[in-house]
């Protein structure tokens, strides 16, 4: 072989190995509630019912068991669709599959909420955001972390109140500013923000009659995602999202299962080359050392 053949080839084997060796380690999170019969439940819904038809061994000696399920849409963890809050916008099955698997964002407002529990994220908040951490992907989820999540389970605690009075629910949310924002944020910036979550039990906040968030958002054909678990291993951008509703015909919300593909610095090296700068090197010492041996040889 000349050497003007084994420089391309060592070339060549080089940029592809130093591709691979930027490849990231990740791992998967689970972001939402098992659904039950004790699921957060908007206290104006119907309760959760699970009702065993039938569960045990058959007569013909195999294992079989069926359930019904009675509930809401807008039950546990769940997606509210556009339609929700606008006439003619998406509903559940019409949101685009490219809307559903995209990139996220978390703005953290754990602070404000801590002195304040029926805090917003609001446009200044957001804009502080940007300022930090620099513009949204295209397709973002902007994600919202008030901390609430540490009080699901306990539904006086999480809704703020005892009673099925709406107007004296307490808990955090998202200022209609804010929504402006993400509604109008592809017009100014050409990128799209597909939908917001939250850890609490709406897009709006707990005092809120007549839901100016979940309105703008709608309109935009922005979804919400309500009732999610805690985010703290989430980073504050650099992540996926996977977002599973039920596929329901029509349906103006639906349970759903939201998963967040987050790197992972301190992953298994065999599920994949490090990301840690000394781990590439010595990950790549071999291959390193034999291409540099067939670039020397005589």
């Amino acid at each position: 072989m000349d050497t003007y053949a084994r420089f391309s080839l060592v070339f060549t084997t080089v940029i592809v190995i130093l591709q691979a060796s930027r490849a990231v380690v990740t791992r998967t999170l689970d972001i939402g509630y098992t659904l039950s019969e004790d699921s957060a439940n908007w206290p104006t819904n119907r309760p959760i019912e699970i009702i065993s038809l039938v569960k045990g061994l058959t007569p013909k000696g195999f294992w079989y068991e069926a359930n019904v399920i009675c509930m809401n849409e807008h039950s546990s963890t769940h997606l509210d669709a556009p339609s929700h809050f606008s006439e003619g916008a998406w509903s559940v099955d019409r949101i685009p599959l490219n809307h559903l698997i995209v990139p996220g964002v978390v703005m953290d407002i754990q602070e404000k909420v801590a002195k304040d529990s029926l805090a917003e994220l609001t446009a200044e908040d957001v804009m502080a955001w940007l300022d930090k951490h620099g513009p949204l992907p295209d397709r973002a989820i902007v994600l919202v972390r008030t901390g609430w999540a540490s009080r699901y389970g306990n539904k006086t605690a999480y809704f703020g109140t005892d009673t099925k009075i709406t107007s004296k629910l307490a808990f955090p949310g998202i200022n209609v500013g804010a929504a402006r924002i993400f509604s109008g944020y592809e017009e100014k910036y050409g990128r799209r923000v597909v939908g917001v979550g939250l850890d609490t039990p709406s897009q709006d906040h707990g005092p809120s009659t007549h839901y100016p968030t979940h309105i703008e958002l709608a309109a935009a054909n922005i979804y919400g995602l309500e009732n999610l678990a805690d985010m703290s291993e989430l980073p504050t951008k650099g992540f996926q999202l996977m977002v599973m509703p039920m596929n329901v015909k029509g349906g103006s919300g639906a349970p759903v299962r939201v998963i967040a593909t987050i790197p992972d610095p301190d992953g298994d090296l065999s599920s994949g080359p490090p990301t840690h700068p000394l781990g590439q090197l010595l990950y790549l010492t071999p291959c390193l050392t034999l291409l540099v041996t067939l670039l020397l040889r005589p």
